[in-house]
């Protein structure tokens, strides 16, 4: 049995093992660096101030913050709706979109096919 952070962007719904999630922020205070790749949302201040990644869809009022290899980074979300633990049977593993793919998996819930991000691949990213 795994334990997922649930949360959603304008491209669908998303999961991640409660062991790479940290905390969940406001985006409130982003602030936009020039010139920066468009996979990158901006940096929200801080102590350290922490890079948001928008890989998967532009916008949201929320940022989950993950942890992939003692790198801390924020992946911007329009909502976190849950926590749900989920049977190692119910996760259909497999890249999904390829090698180099976000994805590591998929969940089926009732209403919407569930991707599951790799964040150690996400941490790429940065």
């Amino acid at each position: 049995m795994k334990s997922m952070v649930c949360f959603r962007t304008d491209q669908g719904k998303f999961a991640v093992p409660v062991a790479a999630a940290r905390a969940v922020r406001l985006a409130s205070g982003l602030v936009t660096i020039p010139e920066q790749r468009s996979e990158i949302a901006g940096v929200l201040p801080g102590n350290p101030p922490l890079t948001v990644l928008a890989v998967l869809g532009d916008g949201g009022e929320h940022v989950l913050v993950l942890e992939s290899h003692d790198i801390q980074f924020g992946l911007q979300v329009r909502e976190v709706y849950g926590v749900t633990r989920v049977q190692d049977d119910e996760i259909r593993p497999g890249r999904v979109g390829g090698d180099t793919s976000l994805f590591v998996g998929t969940l089926q819930d009732p209403d919407a096919l569930v991707l599951i991000v790799d964040a150690d691949e996400m941490a790429t990213r940065l």
